[in-house]
């Protein structure tokens, strides 16, 4: 992958990445996980029945240390390592991601209009 800044990433990571309350925690406070108040065992069921869940974010970093550094556009800066162990899939783009959850809930998508040249 190239180190292109503002690039959007959605990465696939194994279930054993959530085994920390505190990696939890953090995903919450930095935005990479929708809140889940103080349901978080449904959340890892969840991930533990589906091997694993997705994050999306800016991709800051794929070439540096040990794993893939991902950014909330929310967090003010702040970087996750996601180790390359716990990593299954990683899909990028140019543009902003959808305001929508892929294949998990019902989409609400505003359609942007078709440039006309």
């Amino acid at each position: 992958m190239a180190n292109e800044s503002n690039r959007y990433a959605l990465v696939w990571v194994d279930k054993g990445f959530l085994e920390s309350e505190g990696m939890l925690r953090i995903l919450d406070e930095t935005g990479m996980i929708a809140s889940q108040g103080a349901d978080w065992e449904k959340l890892v069921e969840a991930a533990e029945n589906t091997g694993g869940f997705a994050l999306s974010g800016i991709l800051v970093d794929a070439e540096r240390g040990p794993g893939l550094w991902l950014a909330s556009p929310e967090a003010g800066g702040i970087e996750i390592l996601i180790p390359w162990h716990v990593v299954r899939c990683v899909v990028t783009a140019q543009e902003p991601p959808a305001k929508h959850v892929i294949g998990l809930a019902e989409s609400k998508k505003v359609e942007k209009p078709v440039p006309r040249g």
